[in-house]
């Protein structure tokens, strides 16, 4: 974790800690001015939430990206242009045929990009699901390119997908990336979990 976001992530942390132990402290030294703060299961989820931003931009820096690229075996990208034809079908059929010939594995996440934007993110497994079902997509007539990244086991395509969502947040995709039981788990989902039990531990409230 960078510095920057070591430091907020220890000031959240004691920012709530102060607020779960106000009533220890108005006890001892006398009540503060102005409104008290209230400790409530809202408090925590929001300050879960922060914590979890300011851990995931550490770990998608460093561990997810490392892990992205240590799993992929091969990338190939498809650039649209004029000469992929004009209509969505025309684009499609260029495609299709580009990407039989030239993606080796049927395991795979493919990226659309418009310029340097992330639009959409999803994933192809033993060949379901493939990138061309999206050319009908509104968004589509602004994609430029389509990244293709491919690995030889299934298991390790759910844990590519939401890596890459995580880490290009594509504009298109309306939630996380959903991961089966038998397939890999996602780094910054599991330091996600890892937060939100430990702070809900540390400071439990009644039900």
């Amino acid at each position: 974790m960078s510095q920057h976001s070591a430091v907020a992530f220890r000031r959240r942390l004691q920012e709530l800690f102060e607020d779960r132990i106000r009533w220890l402290s108005d006890a001892i030294n006398g009540p503060n001015p102005g409104r008290p703060v209230e400790f409530t299961r809202r408090r925590v989820s929001r300050t879960i939430e922060r914590l979890q931003e300011l851990a995931s931009s550490a770990v998608v820096r460093t561990t997810a990206r490392e892990e992205f690229e240590k799993t992929v075996q091969q990338t190939k990208t498809w650039r649209n242009s004029v000469r992929k034809g004009r209509g969505w079908r025309e684009k499609k059929r260029h495609f299709s045929n580009w990407f039989d010939n030239e993606v080796q594995f049927p395991n795979c996440i493919y990226i659309f990009w418009a310029g340097s934007r992330c639009r959409y993110v999803g994933r192809t497994i033993r060949g379901k699901g493939r990138p061309q079902q999206h050319f009908v997509k509104t968004w589509f007539n602004g994609v430029t390119s389509i990244t293709v990244h491919s690995t030889s086991t299934p298991s390790h395509v759910p844990k590519l997908e939401c890596l890459a969502i995580h880490r290009f947040e594509p504009r298109e995709n309306g939630m996380a990336a959903s991961i089966p039981k038998w397939a890999k788990k996602c780094p910054v989902c599991e330091t996600h979990k890892l937060i939100r039990l430990e702070v809900r531990t540390i400071f439990r409230l009644r039900r």
